[in-house]
């Protein structure tokens, strides 16, 4: 039998929680703002993620991703100290995002009142995901803030990623590459990977086709347990003509490539690998007891 949940579980719109499994479990999602074609948009909740990315698809230039403000977190904590409720606030990667800047602000306000766990999560998208159905299975079994926090710093080694992008607009715009390498990209044809390092996303190596950038997705993921998780993860959260080539380029060495599930990477993400940018991430913690 489920205990009463001694901790509140905040997060933010890069774990792509669904609203309705946040409402049923008591989490708080804050929305990133999105600023698209001269619109502000709150991730999620002005649209959804195929209408968002039909809309950037169509748009003429990159978008930005703004997290929630000081504010936002603020009411989120004192909404938990007024129920005595722990807080643990797991956000997208702090390299990636200033959420975790404006968490820690915000919970001065509640000092005294509750205690308020940010946890650089070093991840987002499918590993923020992960990391926050986790926090919430042990709230759910009584566990309380430092044993969860605990816990959920060793799943955070578990988490990889890996995405390629021959958008150079958007590679260029986000600061993964110099406007003369983005340049040179499109003259070449090249096509970046780019993985996670030390909270993030960074050019690692580059491809001259898409078949290729498919293949180095795929070497990847089969380093990795074939007991662990793994999504295919794109700003379209529709399977695609790419998405299903990924699947073709895994089956041969990854009997589970089928049932991969497609996702959508969020705002943040996409930012970053724009419209036509793909990846995989792969999630251990499930392959360890917990």
């Amino acid at each position: 039998m489920l205990k009463k949940p001694l901790v509140r579980i905040v997060t933010d719109s890069s774990a792509r929680i669904p609203s309705d499994w946040a409402m049923e479990h008591n989490v708080t999602v804050l929305p990133n703002i999105v600023s698209l074609q001269g619109q502000s948009i709150r991730e999620d909740v002005d649209m959804g993620a195929s209408e968002f990315a039909r809309r950037v698809l169509q748009a003429s230039q990159p978008f930005t991703v703004t997290p929630p403000s000081i504010e936002d977190f603020s009411a989120a904590y004192r909404q938990a100290a007024a129920a005595k409720m722990d807080v643990i606030s797991l956000h997208a990667s702090a390299a990636m995002s200033e959420a975790q800047r404006n968490a820690k602000i915000a919970r001065d306000v509640v000092s005294g009142r509750c205690n308020v766990h940010v946890v650089d999560t070093r991840t987002l998208a499918m590993g923020l995901h992960k990391l926050v159905q986790a926090a919430v299975e042990m709230a759910e079994r009584g566990l309380g803030a430092d044993e969860i926090v605990k816990h959920l710093r060793g799943l955070i080694q578990g988490i990889y990623a890996i995405y390629s992008s021959d958008d150079m607009s958007y590679l260029q715009n986000s600061g993964r590459l110099r406007p003369a390498q983005a340049w040179l990209g499109r003259m070449l044809e090249i096509i970046p990977c780019l993985t996670m390092e030390e909270g993030d996303l960074v050019a690692v190596e580059k491809v001259r086709s898409p078949d290729r950038a498919l293949e180095k997705l795929a070497e990847f993921a089969c380093e990795f347990d074939p007991g662990a998780d793994y999504a295919i993860v794109q700003l379209d959260p529709n399977p695609g003509a790419r998405s299903q080539a990924l699947i073709e380029v895994l089956k041969p060495s990854l009997k589970k490539a089928d049932s991969i599930p497609v996702m959508t990477c969020g705002a943040l993400v996409g930012r970053i690998i724009g419209r036509t940018g793909i990846g995989i991430m792969i999630y251990e913690g499930n392959a360890q007891s917990l």
